[in-house]
């Protein structure tokens, strides 16, 4: 069995031998089962009592398609994908794909998110990102089997508006619930390594329903204005991204903080070459990319070297700051992009840390100045301090994996450290990779083992 639903938890339950069904008095109510583990003589809790009573919170139609949703993988899509269905006549094979896809993401998500252990599951933040995703769902059931029409489009997108705005916080008040449980005395406390696994999975499902959100609202706006798609493409995914001109962007973004914070920045230089046309120097390496997200990616990574930099150039009396050097290539399959600084570097033993939310090298401002709370903007805000909000790094690498890349760091402490981006260089094999819940999914949440399972598309 792939998915716990409603009625399939009973077959849990089962499974682990802890009832029978004449047991279960409400099988909608998701109740507590427990797995033995052979290196503690007590009983191990995979799913504590529910967090979610679905009789309570929902009517039995909804808990019946929930149930049949959440039992479904998500299909992930590749970025030519996504275009070819931007490229067609009409919206109706999206329309379609939209109203049976985004249910599936949004009901494996209430699936994981109502495991969560119970000193997560308690803080009122965590409750009002659960409670969203399950208004979502039931938004979107209205057009399970709407007919493809200009009326029912026209509801789609405006409900598609409405679900994207309510989820606009979910990043700063999920940070918000961590901060919460970390700082109250709460017996079974999520590990961090439990911590990371269950945002990395929330994020990553966040950014794919965001992303197919604005792909759908961007095409129907190119329809309804009898314009090219490829016209408003640029904010969701640009069949022509300059990755260059995104870094210099991105750069002056990151500079602006660097002179607030420092009223000084180091220099950039760019290089790109094309590894396919006998690695010359090259001013443009394109590909089919979304620009926001290689933006993302760019101005936390060029924050962080610009604060190391600065801050390394002051405490050694340099009287030139170094600069900082973004290497960008293209070879037949990848683009590889390197970030070179030479900010002191980090100790060793730090350098996994640095991909850990809430984990800083600067000094920690977030809580002091509420900068997580809900409201407060994105991440790139401007009324965010440059450093120590601990979620830069984590988040540019969800970023990078979404579409099959990564992100890496490598220091030499000391003296500086070197970032890795890597890309897909082709939209065909730059495809989703989203989580997808199971009973490992259950397990893995409640549980110390590091060994990564199958609850992943690819």
């Amino acid at each position: 069995m792939r998915g716990i639903g409603p009625r399939a938890f009973l077959q849990v339950g089962e499974k682990f031998g802890i009832w029978k069904k004449q047991d279960v008095i409400k099988p909608f109510v998701r109740s507590c089962f427990t797995q033995r583990d052979g290196s503690n003589s007590n009983n191990s809790t995979v799913l504590e009592q529910s967090r979610v009573k679905f009789d309570i919170l929902l009517d039995r139609s909804t808990i019946y398609h929930l149930d049949g949703f959440s039992g479904k993988s998500p299909t992930p899509v590749s970025i030519k994908g996504l275009l070819e269905q931007a490229y067609q006549p009409t919206q109706q094979d999206s329309f379609k794909y939209i109203i049976k896809e985004l249910p599936v993401r949004l009901a494996n998500m209430i699936m994981e998110l109502q495991m969560m252990p119970r000193a997560l599951s308690s803080q009122p933040q965590f409750q009002e990102v659960l409670f969203q995703y399950i208004q979502s769902f039931k938004d979107l059931l209205v057009f399970s089997n709407a007919p493809f029409n200009s009326d029912t489009n026209e509801r789609l997108v405006s409900c598609l508006k409405e679900i994207r705005m309510r989820h606009i916080d979910t990043v700063p008040t999920m940070a918000a619930a961590i901060q919460g449980m970390m700082a109250e005395d709460l017996e079974g406390k999520m590990a961090q390594q439990n911590i990371q696994y269950c945002l990395d999975r929330l994020y990553t499902n966040r950014i794919s329903i965001h992303l197919l959100i604005s792909m759908y609202r961007a095409v129907f706006s190119s329809h309804k204005k009898g314009v090219s798609s490829n016209n408003l493409m640029l904010g969701t995914i640009d069949p022509d991204c300059d990755i260059i001109s995104v870094a210099w962007e991105a750069y002056e973004d990151a500079a602006y903080m660097c002179d607030r914070e420092f009223q000084e920045h180091p220099e950039l230089e760019i290089e790109g070459r094309d590894i396919l046309n006998k690695e010359v120097a090259v001013d443009e390496i394109k590909m089919s990319y979304m620009p926001n997200h290689l933006h993302h990616i760019f101005f936390e990574t060029f924050k962080n070297a610009m604060r190391a930099t600065v801050e390394n150039s002051r405490k050694k009396n340099l009287d030139k700051m170094p600069p900082v050097k973004c290497l960008v290539t293209k070879s037949e399959g990848d683009i590889s992009i390197r970030v070179s600084d030479q900010g002191g570097g980090i100790s060793r033993e730090m350098v996994d840390d640095v991909f850990l939310y809430h984990f800083t090298s600067a000094e920690a401002v977030a809580k002091d100045n509420d900068v997580l709370l809900p409201g407060s903007g994105g991440l790139e805000s401007q009324a965010h301090p440059m450093h120590g909000l601990g979620y830069g790094l984590p988040l540019s690498r969800v970023y990078a994996r979404y579409f099959q890349g990564d992100l890496n760091l490598i220091s030499m402490h000391g003296l500086g450290s070197d970032v890795y981006i890597y890309l897909k260089a082709l939209s065909d094999d730059a495809k989703e990779c989203l989580p997808k819940y199971s009973i490992q999914t259950a397990n893995m949440l409640h549980s110390n083992k590091k060994n990564r399972v199958s609850d992943w598309t690819l």
